[in-house]
């Protein structure tokens, strides 16, 4: 198991990119599979920009991102693990 520096905002997300990609190859239903691969181009798009970002401009991006999932993934690990990184992120840089 890595180190998880939670100070580390760019590490953090990196983290939760790399859980849903984990995720979304281990999806077994079709629908999930493909809930999920939205999700990770979303989060893959915001990567390319999220160190430019300020703290608060991270969390909006990450809760905008939040706001658009389909409610099929409601109760789905990777949605847990973004709301983490969300308040994690509103944490440090509180």
């Amino acid at each position: 198991m890595p180190f998880i520096d939670w100070s580390d905002p760019e590490g953090m997300f990196d983290l939760l990119i790399e859980f849903v990609a984990d995720e979304r190859s281990s999806a077994r239903d079709a629908k999930h599979r493909q809930l999920l691969s939205k999700l990770l181009t979303d989060l893959s798009a915001l990567q390319m920009i999220f160190m430019a970002l300020s703290p608060s401009e991270r969390v909006a991006s990450l809760r905008e991102i939040r706001a658009s999932l389909d409610g099929e993934l409601e109760n789905d690990p990777s949605v847990e693990h973004l709301e983490a990184c969300v308040n994690e992120l509103e944490r440090i840089s509180g």
